[in-house]
């Protein structure tokens, strides 16, 4: 896994680096948060980041916690290309 990635930047951020606490968070199984990562379930390009359904969800917790977000860290130039 890329350690700068948007799903590893997220992790750390929002659950001290733990998927299962993120994935409790966001109300999923751990399964899906796991299968972002992989490149085999995500479109070409697309493995290590959030799924834009999650990202209001993502937003709205920060704003709870007082978390500031660096979009440029979620969203990387180049991931829509």
């Amino acid at each position: 896994m890329n350690v700068n990635s948007p799903l590893q930047y997220v992790t750390d951020l929002f659950a001290n680096g733990r998927r299962a606490e993120l994935a409790r968070l966001l109300d999923v199984s751990r399964s899906t948060v796991s299968g972002w990562d992989n490149e085999a379930r995500r479109t070409d390009g697309m493995a290590g980041t959030i799924p834009g359904q999650y990202v209001h969800k993502l937003l709205k917790i920060a704003a709870q916690r007082g978390i500031t977000v660096d979009f440029s860290k979620i969203f990387p130039t180049g991931s829509f290309d």
